[in-house]
């Protein structure tokens, strides 16, 4: 195998197949290798855990293909040799099949690494697709980017530990939760699926994954789901992962129906106060409590040395005192995820948590997407 890319070409895909490959496995373990096939004027680069693959395509000059052929390379040592090479440069890889060297070469600059064939390489195989959901890329990106955040990483629930999409007729909803809070973006679809509605879930991986190859774009692309898996092609990428298959709890019976108290409060000034305020909350549920009276917020946190943070400002609002306690790290990521200026935080009588919401359409994607969070409240 011998071939030349130019190195701008190269350096993204790296990223992002370095991503997949695990670090922390057994020395021997193939998917610490990226698989590297030349196949006429085709580059095909492929990372694994197993559980979820991601193959990048990327077309080469004829003249640029000496000799085809395909092999494996450890990812981080491919990575580490093209990063730092000039990013205007061609990079040319020669691979010896009998001493099984790859020779990366770049100027004067030139690795020898180790290879492993590329039959001990793990094949993700998936069965018959069942069901098809079709999406413009940058609904779903912005859907991604604004659930992954609440999705659990420790819980021992396992559906905690994944994105959960549901499809009921042409609604799309999507839900992460990690038990404390819980997002929901819900969208209107062109449902053509002949499958009818279905629901899988997503495990946080390939979410994460799926979002940076999504390109902020009107181009529509296709989901596919099987009974375990699911596969996506788009951007020059394909990526296929296992779905988290178990029991999903009915997660609308938790969002308060009846919301009496609905106050708008500044965007930005708010994550100011609360960043402020939570720097002596109690690290283990990093409460911060929120006094509504007339026309004022009050914010204030204390921990278990008896420090005390405060602030407050004006806002509008013209009934009943009131106080909750909510963690202040969760109401920062929900605010971070939000574009709007204002935000309506809206309360249910037994103030068991709140439920967060743009106050006013913002931009495209939120004309397009409703997003919803409900935080519960703690005790400080």
């Amino acid at each position: 195998m011998q071939f030349s890319v130019p190195l701008m070409h190269l350096t993204k895909p790296l990223q992002q197949l370095l991503s997949i490959s695990p670090s922390s496995v057994a020395a021997d373990d193939i998917t610490q290798n990226i698989l590297i096939s030349v196949h006429k004027n085709s580059l095909v680069l492929k990372a694994s855990d197993y559980s979820i693959e991601c193959s990048c395509v990327l077309d080469l000059d004829e003249n640029d293909v000496k000799a085809e052929g395909c092999t494996t390379v450890n990812a981080a040592k491919l990575y580490g040799s093209c990063k730092n090479l000039d990013a205007n440069s061609f990079v040319n890889f020669n691979h010896d099949e009998a001493s099984g060297i790859l020779d990366i070469s770049c100027a004067n600059c030139t690795f020898k690494v180790r290879t492993r064939s590329a039959d001990e390489f793990p094949i993700f195989d998936i069965d018959d697709i069942e069901q098809t959901l079709v999406i413009k890329q940058k609904v779903l990106k912005s859907i991604l980017d604004s659930t992954i955040f609440c999705v659990s990483t420790e819980d021992f629930r396992e559906y905690l530990r994944g994105v959960r999409i549901e499809v009921n007729g042409d609604l799309l909803s999507v839900f992460s939760s990690d038990g404390h809070r819980m997002a929901v973006a819900e969208t209107t679809i062109s449902n053509n699926n002949e499958g009818g509605n279905f629901g899988v879930t997503l495990t946080k991986k390939f979410a994460l994954e799926l979002s940076k190859i999504l390109k902020a774009t009107d181009d529509e692309i296709t989901l596919e789901f099987t009974k375990s898996a699911v596969c996506i092609t788009c951007n020059n990428y394909r990526l296929i992962s296992n779905l988290i298959v178990c029991g999903y709890p009915n997660v609308r019976a938790v969002i308060p129906k009846d919301t009496p108290i609905s106050i708008n409060l500044p965007r930005q000034q708010l994550r100011s106060v609360i960043s402020r305020v939570s720097l002596l909350s109690s690290k283990r549920v990093n409460g911060v409590s929120l006094t509504f009276s007339k026309d004022k917020i009050d914010l204030r946190s204390e921990n278990s040395e008896h420090e005390v943070a405060s602030d407050s400002f004006a806002i509008e609002y013209d009934n009943k005192e009131f106080e909750i306690s909510l963690n202040g790290i969760y109401i920062n990521e929900i605010l971070n995820a939000l574009n709007s200026d204002y935000v309506t935080f809206s309360f249910a009588k037994e103030l068991g948590s709140a439920i967060i919401t743009p106050d006013v359409v913002s931009n495209e994607i939120e004309d397009e997407v409703k997003f919803k969070y409900i935080v519960s409240k703690v005790i400080v």
